[in-house]
C-alpha cells in the first residue's frame, strides 16, 4: 500500500478534483467492461481499497494509493477522490495503447497481474520490485512467496 502525504502549498495533479471517488470507481469499472473484463470486484479493508478483475481468465489487481492532504493547522485527511482520478487516468492511458494496437492487454497491464503467494494475492509489479536486484543481476526469479519477506527487510 502506497501512502502519499501532500503538503499545503505543493501543486499536485488532481488536487482540486471535484470528482468523487465513487464516480472514478464507476468510470474504472466501465472502462474495464469496455475491454471485456469480468468478475470486477472491489475490496475495502480500512482505508485500503483494491479493484480486482479478470480478462480471459487472467486475474488482475490494482491498489488505490492512499493520498493524504496535510493542512497547516489540521491533521492530514485522506482524499480518495484524488486517488480515484489517478488510477482511472493511468488505466485509461494504458488501455489506449491496447485500443490502438500497440500493446496487448496483458502487456499494458502486466504490473497488475495478480499472482498467488503464501500471503494472498500479490501483483507482478510487487514481485518484480521485491526481487529487482536479483533480476538486474540476471538471476531472474519470479517467486511471489518472497514478496512480503523482501519488502519487510528480510532475506
Amino acid at each position: 500500500m502506497i501512502k502519499i502525504y501532500i503538503k499545503p502549498k505543493i501543486d499536485f495533479p488532481y488536487r482540486n478534483t471535484d470528482v468523487p471517488f465513487e464516480k472514478s470507481l464507476a468510470d474504472i469499472k466501465n472502462l474495464l467492461r469496455k475491454f471485456k473484463c469480468d468478475e470486477i470486484l472491489t475490496h475495502e479493508a480500512g482505508d485500503l481499497i483494491k479493484i480486482a478483475f479478470k480478462k480471459e481468465g487472467i486475474p488482475y489487481m490494482i491498489d488505490f494509493p492512499l493520498i493524504y492532504l496535510e493542512g497547516k493547522k489540521t491533521p492530514a485527511r485522506l482524499e480518495m477522490g484524488i486517488s480515484g482520478r489517478i488510477v482511472y487516468n493511468r488505466l485509461k492511458a494504458n488501455l489506449l495503447e491496447v485500443e490502438i494496437g500497440s500493446l496487448s492487454f496483458m502487456q499494458a497491464m502486466l504490473r497488475s497481474v495478480a499472482l498467488p503467494s503464501a500471503q494472498g494475492l500479490v501483483t507482478m509489479g510487487e514481485v518484480v520490485e521485491a526481487q529487482k536486484d536479483s533480476i538486474i543481476k540476471g538471476q531472474i526469479s519470479f517467486d511471489p512467496g518472497k514478496v512480503k519477506l523482501l519488502t519487510q527487510g528480510g532475506s
